[in-house]
């Protein structure tokens, strides 16, 4: 039973965070470095450190509040493609109509006869959980048009100003949509594989994603900015709508998937054992993170600066449809160390609430 309990406490954490404390800051450090937009980058320019923070916001401020947070929050971080048995390319943008049409339907992952029961937490919706705070972003432009920009020192500090708040409220929509956008990019969270057991790699997410990213050295966020900067127009930033744009990033995340099986050093496969309706999983045995990495390091930075260019596209656009506010006359010092949970609104939550 220990034997379990830890294997379940592992896997739990493996799907929910996606590339790491490290991966997160790193990409959404970047991204500030990449917008186009002038007012936006001015503002940016002095606040990497902040954006970093925010877009690890959901991965462990939320998580540790328990509650709608966990059971809301923590599947739009991922897409289970092969719960639904479509490629990724041919998945409909319509969640209600994936509501519709898959509730119900046989787990195609699983295929054991088990049906979804729900879309949201068997399927997730990284997709539309970035599309969600683009909404949250335009939906200031006319509060913004209303709201007169401080005038003088004593309006730029004051927190209760009208405009201040609203671009306090802007750009921390921008930095937690930031961590939905990176992870689409780690290729795990594009599979209901997640951790590899599927494929005799069980423990592969956390080994890639946190510790073969922490043999970086210092330069990481360097490396990753240098091959940002090296993509030019690439395939993920052609479609009109951000729902689309992710689902392009999720088609190439995805197909990377069987290059990092063959990268990953196992030395023994994964075991999944079920007895009595519960999984028994043992991880594979694997060389140290430091062999991995001497392979696994040029496609890490590739799929962190594909995160970052997407990002600093998205917030691009989200500010021009705030109306490309003048948040620089905001220069107070508040900073964001916590930030209320934003539940998805793109859904029904249908589940019975707990009574006490």
């Amino acid at each position: 039973m220990k034997h379990l309990i830890l294997c379940l406490l592992f896997l739990t954490s493996s799907q929910a965070l996606a590339w790491g404390g490290r991966g997160h800051d790193t990409i959404c450090r970047v991204a500030s470095f990449l917008v186009k937009e002038p007012g936006l980058k001015d503002y940016l320019q002095n606040k990497p450190q902040m954006m970093g923070h925010l877009c690890n916001m959901p991965d462990f401020y939320w998580k540790s509040l328990g509650g709608d947070a966990n059971k809301l929050g923590n599947p739009a971080h991922f897409i289970d493609i092969e719960v639904i048995g479509l490629d990724v390319k041919d998945i409909p943008v319509d969640y209600k109509k994936l509501v519709a049409d898959f509730t119900g339907k046989p787990n195609k992952f699983k295929n054991d006869g088990s049906t979804i029961k729900s879309i949201p937490q068997e399927f997730g919706s990284s997709w539309w959980r970035v599309d969600q705070f683009m909404r949250l972003i335009e939906g200031l432009a006319k509060e913004f048009s209303l709201a007169p920009p401080p005038a003088n020192f004593k309006e730029e500090q004051n927190n209760d100003l009208p405009y201040n708040k609203l671009a306090y409220q802007m750009v921390v929509s921008m930095g937690l949509m930031g961590h939905f956008v990176a992870d689409n990019a780690q290729p795990f969270h594009t599979t209901a594989d997640y951790d590899g057991y599927a494929s005799g790699h069980g423990g592969i997410h956390a080994y890639f994603e946190d510790q073969v990213v922490g043999q970086f050295d210092g330069d990481l966020d360097y490396l990753v900015l240098k091959e940002a900067r090296q993509m030019k127009n690439p395939e993920f930033l052609k479609p009109k709508t951000s729902i689309e744009k992710m689902k392009v990033l999720s088609v190439i995340s995805n197909k990377e998937i069987p290059r990092l099986l063959k990268l990953d050093p196992i030395k023994k496969k994964s075991t999944l054992v079920k007895e009595k309706g519960m999984e028994l999983k043992t991880a594979a045995e694997r060389e140290p993170a430091s062999v991995a990495f001497k392979k696994m390091k040029p496609l890490i930075v590739t799929e962190m600066a594909r995160g970052s260019v997407l990002l600093a596209h998205l917030w691009d656009e989200a500010y021009r449809s705030a109306g490309k506010p003048k948040i620089g006359a905001y220069k107070s010092y508040k900073y964001p160390f916590t930030v209320d949970f934003v539940a998805p609104d793109y859904f029904e939550n249908t589940e019975p609430k707990e009574t006490k």
